[in-house]
């Protein structure tokens, strides 16, 4: 201790060998004790992960939409709209009820990516959500559109997510 009471010595807080008191950086490790620890500011979220998450559960909506179309339709439905199912009925059939519930399960991804977008948690699943969106297509390619530019925009917006 020195005259006045204060140390005249410290030990350095990353190495732990014996420094100056008076030290700004340690001679050892060279630790800087003039930097501050600041709190950076808080990130301000951004509405275009909002938006790319309702673009990306739209796309989901539509591709459980066209899955469940897919799923319900009969040959007689065919039929009416003059599709010739003679000799391919069934493997047709067979065909269309495979592709609804492989565009439902895309859908339900989608839509769950959407959800999570619109949360903001998760960007992996929101972005795995938005690539099965892709996949949707929907009518004019309408939900592939949507997941695009949803994707567009949470890819953006990375910083908004926990």
């Amino acid at each position: 201790m020195g005259a006045s009471g204060t140390p005249t010595t410290r030990n350095c807080v990353k190495c732990g060998r014996t420094i100056a008191w008076d030290a700004n950086v340690c001679q050892f490790c060279g630790h800087d004790y003039r930097a501050q620890a600041t709190a950076a500011a808080p990130h301000e979220k951004s509405v275009l992960s909002l938006v790319g998450g309702v673009f990306i559960l739209i796309a989901g909506l539509m591709g459980i939409f066209a899955g469940i179309v897919l799923l319900t339709i009969s040959l007689d439905d065919l039929d009416q709209y003059g599709v010739d199912v003679a000799g391919v009925g069934d493997i047709l059939e067979d065909i269309l009820k495979i592709c609804g519930a492989i565009w439902l399960i895309f859908g339900l991804i989608a839509l769950m990516g959407g959800v999570f977008g619109i949360m903001r948690k998760h960007f992996a699943l929101v972005i795995l959500g938005g690539v099965f969106g892709l996949l949707c297509l929907g009518p004019y390619m309408l939900a592939s559109l949507l997941a695009l530019v949803g994707l567009i925009l949470v890819a953006v917006a990375r910083k908004d997510f926990d």
